[in-house]
C-alpha cells in the first residue's frame, strides 16, 4: 500500500513550478490579441476560454524560446543577474495587471460596438470584468496540464535514451509519441466519437418533433398516397414535407386564391431505399406521382448533414412561385454537416450527382415546353452537393457546365474550400474583392450580400444565373487552417460592410479565434454569420429565376410576411 505521505509524482509536481518569464511575456501578447474581434460578436465564456487557449499556446512558445536564449547567454557568460531579474518580475506583474484592466476595456468596446451593429443585446461591465480576470485562472490550468504532459514526455525520452544511442534519442522519442497518439487516435478515439456520435443521431433522426403529424396534401411525401412511409423520412425529412405551404398562406400573402396551386416536397430518407441510387430512383417516381414534372420551377434541393431543408428558403420560394413549385431532396447522413464532413466524407458530392442526374434525365424526356425550371439549391455542406456535378477543369469550365445542364442555381454559404467556389474565386477579374469576386464581369455568375455599396454590375444578366448568397463574414465561407500560420486575403482593405474595422491577424491566435467563430457561427440575427435571412433567400430566388411581374418591394413585404409565421430556423 502506497504511504499517504510519499511525495508527488515529479511530472505532477514539476506541473506546478514557478512561471517563466519569457513564456509569461509572450503570453501577455497572444492574450492581448485574442481580445481582437472577428466575424462573430463573442460571450465573456467563449472569450475566457478563447484567451486562456491563446495564453497558454503562448506561453509554451515563450518558454522554449526563453530555454534557448538562456542557453545561448549562459555559454557566453552574460545571464542577467539576480536584481534584474527581480525587476524584471516587477514590471512585468505591472504590465499585466493593467493590460488585464485595459485589455478587458477594450474588449467589451469591441464587442458592444459589433453587437450592436448587428442588433444584438450589449453586454455589461460585468462581462469584461469576467474576461479579465477568468481567464488567466483557466490559462493556468492549461499550462499546468501542458508541463504534466511535459513531463511525461521527458520520461519517455529518458527510456528512449536508455536503449537507443543518444544521437537518436529525440528523433525516436518524436517518432514514438507520434506512432503511439495516432495508433490511439485511429485504433480508439476515433471509432469510439464514429459509434457514439452515430448512435446518438441515428436515435435523433428517428425522433419526431412534438405537433408534427404527416400531412393531408396528396403532392407531398408522406401523405396517404405517397410511395415514401412517413416513418422512413427521418425527423428532418418530416419536419420538411409537414410543414408544406398551404394554400390558405399563399392567399393570405397574395391577397387572393386565383392561381394558388398546391406546392409538391418530395423528400426520401436515409431508410426510405438502402443506396443513393435507390433513393434517387424513388424520388423520380414519387415526383411523378406528385405531379412535380408540370409545375413551373423545379427545384434539385441538397440538405445539410443531418438532411435538413431551410425553411426560409423553401417558404420563400414557393410564395414567390404561388406554390407553383416542386422540390425534391434525398437525405444523405443524419450527422451534423460538423460532422458529416469528416465521417461522411464524400457523401454530400456524391447525393448531389446522383439525384441531379436521375432527375435530369426524366426531366430531358420531357417535351422542351413543357420541362419545369430546373434550379438547384445548396447551403453550406449543401452547397459543396450543387457544385459537385458540374466541376471542370478551370472556372470557365465549370460556370459553362452549370449553364447548359440547369436553368439557374441558388448557393448559401459555400465553403471558400468548395471547388467551383474556389475556382470563380481564384479566377475573378482584376480588382474585384475576394469577399465579393466578379468573374467574366458578371455574365452568368454574381456574388449577392446586403452590402449598400457593393460592386455595381450590368443590368443585363442573361440566363441561366449563377447566384452565390455570401456574407462577408460569414465564417464557414472564409475561415480556414490557414489562418493559424498566415493572413487571409479577405482581410485586406478594403473589407466587407460587416468585417470588423479593428479585426486583425495575429498567427496561431487567429486561427483560434476562427475555430470560436466557426462553433458560434449561427448565433447571430438573421442576415449575419451563416445565418442567411428570409429576404436574402428571396432576393436569391428573384435574381435567379425571376417571377413576372415581382418588385423590390414584394421582397420586403414577403419577408416581414413570413417572419410572424412561427417556426425554428436553428440549422441542426
Amino acid at each position: 500500500m502506497r504511504n499517504s505521505h510519499q511525495p508527488v509524482a515529479p511530472e505532477l509536481r514539476g506541473a506546478f513550478d514557478q512561471p517563466a518569464f519569457s513564456g509569461s511575456l509572450l503570453a501577455l501578447l497572444f492574450w492581448w490579441e485574442s481580445l481582437t474581434p472577428t466575424l462573430i460578436p463573442r460571450t465573456w465564456a467563449t472569450q475566457t476560454v478563447i484567451g486562456a487557449i491563446c495564453l497558454a499556446i503562448g506561453y509554451g512558445l515563450g518558454t522554449l524560446a526563453g530555454r534557448g536564449v538562456h542557453r545561448l547567454l549562459a555559454r557566453r557568460g552574460r545571464l542577467p543577474g539576480s536584481e534584474i531579474r527581480r525587476r524584471s518580475w516587477i514590471v512585468l506583474a505591472v504590465v499585466w495587471l493593467i493590460a488585464l484592466v485595459l485589455g478587458s476595456k477594450l474588449w467589451l468596446g469591441w464587442q458592444n460596438e459589433q453587437r450592436s451593429f448587428m442588433g444584438m443585446s450589449s453586454l455589461v461591465w460585468l462581462d469584461g470584468l469576467l474576461v479579465g480576470v477568468l481567464s488567466p485562472f483557466a490559462a493556468a490550468l492549461f499550462v499546468a496540464a501542458g508541463r504534466a504532459v511535459g513531463r511525461g514526455v521527458g520520461a519517455v525520452k529518458r527510456f528512449v535514451q536508455g536503449h537507443v544511442p543518444s544521437i537518436v534519442s529525440v528523433p525516436a522519442t518524436a517518432l514514438l509519441i507520434i506512432v503511439m497518439g495516432m495508433a490511439l487516435g485511429r485504433a480508439v478515439a476515433l471509432p469510439a466519437l464514429t459509434t457514439f456520435s452515430n448512435l446518438v443521431h441515428a436515435q435523433r433522426n428517428e425522433d419526431t418533433t412534438e405537433g408534427t403529424v404527416p400531412p393531408e396534401s396528396p403532392a407531398v411525401s408522406g401523405s396517404s398516397g405517397s410511395f415514401v412511409a412517413w416513418d422512413t423520412l427521418g425527423r428532418m425529412g418530416r419536419d420538411f414535407v409537414a410543414t408544406v405551404t398551404t394554400r390558405r398562406q399563399l392567399a393570405m400573402f397574395h391577397g387572393t386564391d386565383v392561381g394558388l396551386v398546391d406546392p409538391v416536397r418530395v423528400y426520401v430518407g436515409v431508410r426510405s431505399a438502402d443506396s443513393l441510387e435507390q433513393r434517387a430512383q424513388l424520388v423520380v417516381r414519387e415526383l411523378e406521382r406528385a405531379g412535380g414534372f408540370e409545375r413551373k420551377v423545379l427545384v434539385v434541393w441538397v440538405p445539410t448533414g443531418t438532411g435538413w431543408m431551410v425553411p426560409n428558403a423553401v417558404a420563400s420560394l414557393e410564395q414567390v412561385y404561388r406554390g407553383d413549385t416542386a422540390i425534391v431532396a434525398i437525405q444523405y447522413s443524419f450527422l451534423p454537416s460538423r460532422l458529416a464532413i469528416f465521417m461522411d466524407a464524400g457523401l454530400a458530392d456524391e447525393a448531389g450527382i446522383t439525384l441531379f442526374n436521375a432527375v435530369r434525365a426524366r426531366w430531358s424526356k420531357l417535351p422542351p415546353q413543357r420541362r419545369p425550371k430546373l434550379i438547384l439549391f445548396g447551403k453550406s455542406l449543401g452547397a459543396a452537393g450543387v457544385e459537385a456535378p458540374f466541376v471542370g477543369a478551370d472556372a470557365s469550365a465549370s460556370v459553362a457546365n452549370m449553364v447548359a445542364r440547369t436553368d439557374g442555381v441558388l448557393i448559401a454559404g459555400a465553403k471558400q474550400s468548395n471547388t467551383i467556389h474556389s475556382q470563380i474565386t481564384r479566377e475573378r477579374d482584376p480588382g474585384s474583392p475576394f469577399w465579393q469576386p466578379v468573374f467574366d464581369k458578371g455574365r452568368s455568375v454574381r456574388f449577392l450580400n446586403r452590402d449598400p455599396h457593393q460592386v455595381q454590375l450590368e443590368a443585363d444578366w442573361p440566363f441561366p444565373r449563377i447566384v452565390y448568397l455570401q456574407h462577408p463574414a460569414d465564417p464557414a465561407v472564409f475561415w480556414s487552417v490557414e489562418a493559424f500560420w498566415r493572413p487571409p486575403e479577405w482581410m485586406t482593405r478594403p473589407r466587407g460592410f460587416d468585417v470588423p474595422d479593428a479585426m486583425r491577424w495575429f498567427p496561431i491566435v487567429s486561427g483560434v479565434q476562427a475555430v470560436g467563430d466557426l462553433i458560434h457561427q449561427l448565433n447571430v440575427p438573421q442576415g449575419f454569420g451563416h445565418n442567411y435571412s428570409l429576404e436574402d433567400y428571396t432576393t436569391g430566388w428573384v435574381s435567379v429565376v425571376p417571377p413576372e411581374g415581382w418588385k423590390e418591394a414584394d421582397t420586403k413585404r414577403l419577408a416581414r410576411f413570413l417572419d410572424r409565421i412561427p417556426g425554428d430556423e436553428t440549422e441542426p
